[in-house]
């Protein structure tokens, strides 16, 4: 007679129906095997379905693969989890009660609700400019032409957009106070009533709407303590693979979430949760984007192995062995890499202190910052011999070079994690005080919480040396 699962097992243990010793946030089975470890209490594993490939617009709007049966998590706890993930903030009643003039507007549909000027102006702010930082590794622009007119039909999105773009425009600006707050909590309320009864045509729509609920979420204090939305996006998704060589609505929301798992695993220097995996050949008929995408992959791997709890007993020659595969996997994609992703220029930008290197693209400053960071995380864990401190610098350095040379803001919001990772690593005065001041420029024009990034820097310059 089969025995219950203990009460701390992750949700991964008991579906491989192996025990689970309940250690948290990842536990050793998951470790040694590299498996998303989905924590009993609190963990939802992020598995992405696969759509048929769609060739246009039209095919891209329409999700039509059919939910597998077989949910990670019965229909009837995701409403009690998603409310534990992303619970109404007492500050967001506050602001949709006092702004009572707006309550009419948050219940209309999106296409009444955009007869509003401050409505239709944040709409319109998110596809100008808010947009690009999810399209930043996808060619087809889908975060900027299929979740808009997605959002046109559905509530849920089009309150998550709104409540981003609204509050992004009011930290840059001042314009469209308390919008972005209202729609917020009108979103999340919304969400936690379809959680129960998720209809799979909009499925892509929430998972859509969640990424957008995190950048909000990122933006109203420290992204490093506030992952609630990051946590519930993953009770919309089901155990069916997706194909991350094909490109459509669902691979784009997943690269999606996998940059913002690389981002809070960088600044909190802990393991990833990735959901899926990738085998993928580079092939004629590839993305200009893949590259970038699949270093995203690799890179996420080479973290979880970084940042790994160390199993008891687990054997030396394991760890080298693994070390050596990921060693092997960077330096095959840095030799396949199309040289359009190399610098066109290092002609030094006035004032930068760091290294002038001119890309073309802003998916190629992701990428190799993404590659500089994956070195780094190797040459810090190299087995059996001293750390290669001088490499270690070298692409610290590069890192922030990139990001000071190159001013495209999506290229900018990609490089948050990265920076805050690698500026431990600079010695020199000149360097720490140029990445300070450039932290603050990139946080003008996004409003991201740089304060908590330099503050943590400043901490580890003052107390610790170089590793």
């Amino acid at each position: 007679m089969p025995r219950n699962a203990p009460a701390n097992s992750c949700v991964t243990c008991r579906q491989r129906k192996v025990k689970c010793d309940g250690l948290q946030p990842v536990c050793h089975n998951c470790t040694k095997s590299g498996r998303a470890c989905i924590g009993g209490s609190y963990g939802i594993k992020f598995v992405m379905h696969t759509p048929t490939p769609a060739s246009d617009s039209a095919g891209l709007l329409a999700e039509t693969s059919p939910v597998s049966s077989k949910s990670i998590i019965p229909n009837t706890t995701r409403s009690s989890l998603l409310k534990s993930f992303i619970p109404l903030n007492s500050d967001d009643r506050f602001v949709t009660s006092q702004n009572s003039w707006s309550d009419d507007i948050i219940a209309s549909s999106p296409r009444t609700a955009l007869r509003s000027l401050p409505i239709a102006t944040a709409f319109r702010h998110y596809i100008d400019f808010l947009a690009p930082w999810y399209d930043l590794c996808d060619g087809d622009g889908i975060f900027g032409k299929i979740v808009p007119a997605r959002a046109l039909e559905n509530s849920v999105l089009f309150k998550a957009l709104v409540a981003f773009s609204a509050y992004h425009k009011y930290r840059t600006s001042g314009e469209l106070e308390g919008v972005g707050v209202a729609f917020h909590a009108a979103c999340v309320r919304d969400l936690l009533q379809v959680t129960d009864h998720l209809d799979a045509s909009f499925r892509g729509d929430y998972l859509a709407a969640t990424c957008l609920l995190r950048s909000y979420e990122i933006l109203i204090g420290d992204s490093r303590s506030e992952q609630r939305h990051l946590l519930g996006a993953y009770l919309f998704s089901t155990d069916e693979a997706i194909n991350m060589n094909e490109r459509g609505f669902a691979q784009c929301g997943a690269w999606n979430y996998l940059r913002e798992e690389i981002t809070v695993a960088l600044e909190c220097r802990r393991p990833t949760r990735i959901g899926f995996s990738l085998e993928h050949e580079p092939a004629e008929h590839d993305s200009e984007t893949m590259p970038a995408n699949k270093i995203s992959y690799i890179l996420a791997t080479i973290i979880n192995y970084c940042f790994r709890q160390t199993p008891p007993g687990e054997m030396p020659s394991k760890n080298q062995l693994s070390w050596q595969s990921l060693r092997t996997e960077l330096t095959t994609w840095r030799e396949q890499l199309p040289p359009v992703f190399d610098p066109f220029s290092t002609s030094n930008k006035p004032g930068n202190p760091f290294a002038s290197l001119w890309l073309l693209q802003p998916w190629h400053v992701a990428a190799q910052q993404y590659y500089s960071v994956a070195e780094i995380l190797l040459a810090t864990q190299k087995p059996g011999l001293g750390i290669d401190r001088d490499v270690i610098l070298y692409h610290a350095l590069r890192v922030c070079g990139l990001a000071y040379t190159n001013e495209n803001v999506a290229a900018r919001v990609n490089a948050f994690g990265p920076l805050s990772f690698c500026g431990r690593f600079l010695t020199e005065t000149s360097h720490r005080r140029g990445l300070r001041s450039l932290l603050v420029e990139m946080s003008l024009p996004t409003a991201w919480p740089v304060q908590p990034i330099i503050a943590d820097l400043e901490d580890y310059w003052a107390s610790s040396s170089l590793i």
